[in-house]
C-alpha cells in the first residue's frame, strides 16, 4: 500500500514546499504584475513556458496515499486515483499518459550523457543569434549588447560556431546559419547533443518536467 499520509502530514508537506518555492515565484508574480523584468531570473519562465504555478504545487509522488476529504482535489489530475485509503497517484495511467515524452527524455538523456563533453563552443550560440541584427532588431534589446553590433559580428565572423543543440541553433538568424559548423535538427537531436552542451545541461529541467511532473516527489 506504501506511505499513508494523515490529511494533517500532507497538507503540511504541500504548504511548506509551497512557501519554499515561492522565494523565487513571489518575485516573478510581482514583477509580472508591475511589467518589470529580470533578465536571468524570469528566463526559467518564459523560455520554458514553465508556469510558477506548477512550480507551486505540491506532488506526493508514486507510492504514497493522501488522507483526508482534502486529498479529493488530486482527482482532477487523471493520474490520481481514489483507493479504501483515500488518494493516490495512479503509476500505471501516469506511464501510458506520459510513455510517449518519458521515451523519447530517456534515448536522449541516455545518449547525451554516454558522450564525451565538448567544451569549446563558448557560449557562441548567444552571438549568433544577434549576428547581423540592429539594435532594435535584437529580442531581448531591454540590455544592451557588451559590443555593439558591429563588435558581436566580428566575433562570431572570427571564431568557430559548432553549436550542435537544435533549441539554440533554431535562433540564429539567417545569415549565422550557414556558419554553424553543425546543421542540427529536431530528428538529429539524439545523435548530437553532448554534456558539455550549456542548453542540454538547462534541458534537463524541461525533460524532467515533461516527463514526470505529477511523479516525482515535491
Amino acid at each position: 500500500m506504501g506511505v499513508v499520509l494523515s490529511e494533517a502530514e500532507w497538507t503540511a508537506r504541500r504548504d511548506a514546499h509551497a512557501d519554499r518555492v515561492r522565494q523565487w515565484t513571489g518575485p516573478h508574480h510581482e514583477r509580472k504584475a508591475t511589467g518589470s523584468k529580470h533578465p536571468v531570473l524570469d528566463f526559467l519562465f518564459s523560455y520554458y513556458s514553465h508556469r510558477p504555478s506548477r512550480l507551486e504545487r505540491w506532488h506526493p509522488g508514486p507510492g504514497v496515499v493522501l488522507e483526508g476529504d482534502a486529498a479529493r482535489a488530486y482527482l482532477k489530475w487523471p493520474v490520481y486515483r481514489r483507493t479504501d485509503d483515500g488518494v493516490t497517484l495512479d503509476v500505471e495511467a501516469f506511464a501510458r499518459e506520459r510513455a510517449n515524452t518519458i521515451g523519447f527524455a530517456g534515448r536522449l538523456l541516455t545518449a547525451t550523457a554516454g558522450r564525451a563533453p565538448r567544451l569549446g563552443c563558448f557560449g557562441l550560440h548567444e552571438w549568433a543569434m544577434v549576428y547581423r541584427q540592429q539594435p532594435e532588431q535584437v529580442r531581448h534589446n531591454a540590455w544592451p549588447l557588451r559590443l555593439g553590433s558591429e563588435g558581436t559580428d566580428e566575433v562570431v565572423e572570427s571564431q568557430r560556431v559548432q553549436c550542435g543543440h537544435f533549441d539554440a541553433f533554431r535562433f540564429f538568424t539567417p545569415p549565422a546559419r550557414p556558419l554553424n559548423a553543425l546543421q542540427p535538427t529536431r530528428e538529429t537531436q539524439a545523435e548530437l547533443e553532448q554534456p558539455g552542451c550549456l542548453h542540454a545541461n538547462m534541458d534537463i529541467l524541461p525533460n524532467v518536467s515533461r516527463s514526470a511532473d505529477q511523479g516525482i516527489p515535491s
